[in-house]
């Protein structure tokens, strides 16, 4: 099972992804695509000069990134792709997002 925790209060967001999607025809796909939107989402805070005080690391079954400001749409954009392998394959993948800024917190499981 792989889990994603989403933070986006003010202009602060956060972003963990821990896990590998197991015992699953398509886990292999289900962990290729996480992969694919959340590493692309770091490497974008990564080298964007609108975000600031950027921390992230890439591990095997573990990311983790966090900065300020500069990732509104991609930030969305991300969780939502996420959302939508997650409505796939519900037995891969489950997200919980804390959004101060919406004053939404919502899981997708």
């Amino acid at each position: 099972m792989i889990r994603v925790f989403a933070d986006r209060c003010g202009g602060r967001y956060r972003l963990l992804v821990e896990g590998h999607a197991e015992h699953h025809a398509q886990a292999d796909c289900v962990c290729a695509a996480v992969s694919a939107l959340v590493q692309s989402l770091v490497r974008f805070a990564a080298t964007s000069p609108d975000c600031r005080h950027v921390r992230y690391s890439v591990e095997r079954g573990r990311v983790f990134l966090s900065c300020r400001a500069g990732l509104g749409s991609s930030f969305d954009m991300v969780l939502g792709g996420l959302a939508e392998i997650s409505r796939a394959y519900p037995d891969c993948l489950r997200i919980s997002v804390n959004d101060k800024q919406q004053r939404v917190c919502y899981n997708h499981t």
